[in-house]
């Protein structure tokens, strides 16, 4: 079940909602039963890997506290499972995100900055359908109060949920999914794409990737509001950053402080002197690559955003702070050439398109489609130069007539582009 679809939208989640308000002392079974059906609805066959997975890492909780061997083993049983079902191609749905959010659990009860609560509680927070299947990745400390004391209808956080959900599914469905066909096609053709197609690709995909993303951690955040929790961000207006390491504050927050705590940290941070703080970023976002992926597109790409941070720091260390400018463009351009690594299908794939992008199989400044133009054009002037979801609710929401109109239209909108009931991109990750 996809948060893009009408059974979720019409049947789902309203019967959630009044079922999970419908009794403070048994919200916590119905969120469960709710969120084992939504999982089963994608496939029910992977089911059982994350019972079994929730079971194994609530045994190893209680015997971990200041157990290296049991910490050991579950590190090693979960990233096991992940790397096997990676390499076999066989995916369950969100296995990345519940293996995350289980090993940083893990580590927490083993470091005594978390402790063991009921199973059933364990249960709820692992397979909440508002993140389980492409996050963002909840931290158990933030989370578990807020599920221990849910239940209560907040009435203000529900109309904000139901109007940021409006944003997020406009983002995916309006953006992204008009995106896709365009540079899935330039993509495909990649060894004949002329100089500005192959700018096309890659500006497409990136807005592509953005609105898609965002507009699922939106909806995920807004369900979580609807219920009366607070989801962590996931965005942060990443195509506004000035660097890479500004870059990587901004987009998919919680995948960054995941790998910055349980990665980055623990290797020795920064606190290590510079060849070794080198070492550990490199460590860290090869690691980043590889989590959305076992292939050599995905281990480049982490090494060049690792390269990128290293060469950063030292830049803020040797040198004065470039113009406001320049500085975004350098380091927009830098995530736009990555991203194109990231797409790719294959390296060949990715060197053509680059290649087109570096003008090296010559410049042919032919009329693009006009719409393309238009599209992508409107999407970068939005994420530019625009306020992102969270500071316009934050800011500027009052429930009235006009927010009721405007939530109404982009539902409309919306709903005349269900044409096609389309996958989000980090599902496959």
């Amino acid at each position: 079940m996809l948060f893009n679809s009408y059974e979720f939208i019409f049947v789902f989640l309203p019967i959630t909602l009044a079922s999970f308000f419908s009794s403070r002392k048994l919200c916590r079974y119905l969120l469960i039963i709710a969120s084992l059906i939504f999982y089963s609805w994608w496939n029910i066959y992977y089911l059982p890997v994350l019972i079994a997975s929730v079971c194994i890492n609530y045994f190893i909780s209680l015997h971990v506290k200041n157990s290296p061997a049991w910490l050991f083993l579950g590190i090693v049983i979960n990233f096991a499972a992940l790397i096997f079902c990676k390499i076999s191609g066989v995916l369950p749905l969100g296995i990345s995100f519940f293996t995350f959010t289980q090993t940083a659990y893990i580590v927490n009860v083993f470091r005594d900055t978390a402790k063991p609560e009921s199973f059933t509680l364990y249960l709820e927070y692992v397979t909440f359908f508002g993140y389980i299947t492409s996050g963002p990745i909840a931290d158990y400390r933030d989370m578990m109060p807020q599920f221990k004391n849910a239940g209560a209808v907040n009435y203000d956080d529900i109309a904000k949920g139901i109007t940021l959900f409006a944003f997020g599914l406009f983002k995916k469905v309006c953006v992204a999914d008009t995106l896709a066909p365009v540079v899935n096609e330039l993509f495909l053709r990649s060894d004949t794409l002329t100089f500005l197609e192959a700018w096309g690709a890659a500006l497409g995909y990136s807005m592509q990737l953005y609105f898609d993303f965002s507009g699922y951690s939106d909806m995920a955040v807004a369900i979580g509001l609807m219920l009366g929790l607070r989801l962590p961000e996931n965005f942060n207006s990443p195509y506004k950053s000035t660097s890479i390491i500004d870059f990587w504050r901004r987009w998919h927050m919680s995948l960054g402080l995941w790998i910055r705590d349980y990665i980055y940290i623990p290797l020795g941070g920064s606190r290590t002197g510079d060849m070794k703080r080198t070492r550990n970023v490199m460590i860290s976002m090869i690691f980043t690559g590889l989590w959305h992926g076992l292939g050599w597109t995905f281990v480049i790409w982490g090494v060049l955003h690792g390269i990128m941070l290293a060469v950063n720091h030292q830049w803020r260390r040797a040198v004065h702070k470039m113009p406001g400018l320049l500085a975004w463009g350098v380091t927009f351009m830098c995530i736009v050439v990555c991203w194109v690594v990231f797409r790719a299908e294959s390296i060949t794939q990715a060197g053509n398109i680059l290649a087109s992008m570096l003008s090296l199989k010559g410049i042919t400044f032919e009329i693009m489609n006009i719409g393309r133009k238009k599209l992508l054009a409107s999407a970068l002037l939005v994420v530019l130069l625009f306020p992102n979801t969270k500071q316009i609710i934050s800011q500027h929401f009052r429930p009235g007539v006009i927010w009721l109109i405007a939530v109404i239209v982009m539902y409309v909108i919306s709903f005349m582009r269900f044409s096609g009931i389309s996958d989000f991109l980090y599902f496959q990750f």
